[in-house]
């Protein structure tokens, strides 16, 4: 009984969370290709790959991964997992009076430890997903640019004098970070093949709260071997660290399980 209240408890603070109304939002399409090999009934190993878009769907390439991963059911309503995931990030950044600017791909490594817990209520499932995210983004040299707009040709910035369009190299330093993830699901059994789904996800990092997700979707069970996986979500950023921003996401996944 304390299990189910603190479920639902977590799925309403989760899901009745509102956050404020973006100013400047960005849209993209995330796909997702994943394998499933269930070695014993409690253990299951995972790899997966996923391509993401961002600014006006395939206007530009946002992000791609591979990634592989287990996880292991400790009880009938416990799941823990862990997984490893190499990123190749596609980063735009701009100094505070936006004269300077790099953009580059970078490689990020990143691990997840996590926890589920899941209760049924009839045809509906509830679920709660603890995780643990750290991630390493190592030393990276890239070209940066220096665009004035002032009229002069020449502009003393520090020494020596830069120029319009002036390219130069600056390297970024290694960085680590950990983030808390905290995912809230309710499923709904609609047929033996279909079964929407709403959730709502909080990461907090060492300075609070950094983004809540929020989505809507329906998993299609074709068959036992064949997932296929539709949403949208909706992502509220309160900090910047991933340079993601606010964002509509339409995801596609599939999963083929054996």
């Amino acid at each position: 009984m304390k299990f189910r209240i603190l479920i639902l408890s977590s799925a309403v603070s989760l899901l009745s969370f509102s956050p404020a109304k973006a100013q400047s939002d960005d849209f993209g399409i995330w796909t997702e290709a994943g394998i499933e090999k269930k070695v014993s009934r409690q253990l299951t190993l995972e790899g997966e790959l996923e391509l993401r878009t961002r600014d006006d769907g395939f206007g530009e390439l946002d992000r791609w991964s591979a990634g592989l991963g287990a996880s292991y059911k400790l009880t009938d309503w416990l799941k823990a997992s862990v997984s490893y995931s190499l990123l190749e990030d596609h980063n735009h950044k701009v100094n505070s009076s936006g004269k300077k600017y790099s953009d580059f791909w970078g490689t990020r490594h990143r691990l997840n430890l996590s926890l589920t817990a899941s209760q049924e209520f009839g045809d509906f499932t509830v679920s709660l997903r603890e995780r643990w995210q750290y991630t390493y983004r190592p030393e990276t040299t890239a070209d940066r640019y220096w665009n004035y707009t002032d009229e002069d040709d020449d502009i003393v910035y520090g020494e020596p004098v830069i120029k319009k369009g002036t390219t130069q190299t600056h390297t970024y330093n290694g960085k680590a970070s950990n983030k808390w993830r905290n995912r809230v699901q309710l499923k709904y059994k609609l047929t033996k093949k279909w079964r929407p789904y709403l959730n709502a996800e909080s990461t907090v990092g060492k300075s609070g709260l950094d983004k809540m997700r929020y989505a809507a979707g329906t998993e299609w069970r074709l068959t036992k071997q064949h997932v296929f996986d539709l949403y949208y979500m909706y992502q509220h950023s309160y900090k910047d660290d991933d340079s993601e921003g606010n964002r509509h996401v339409l995801g596609i996944g599939y999963t083929y399980k054996f």
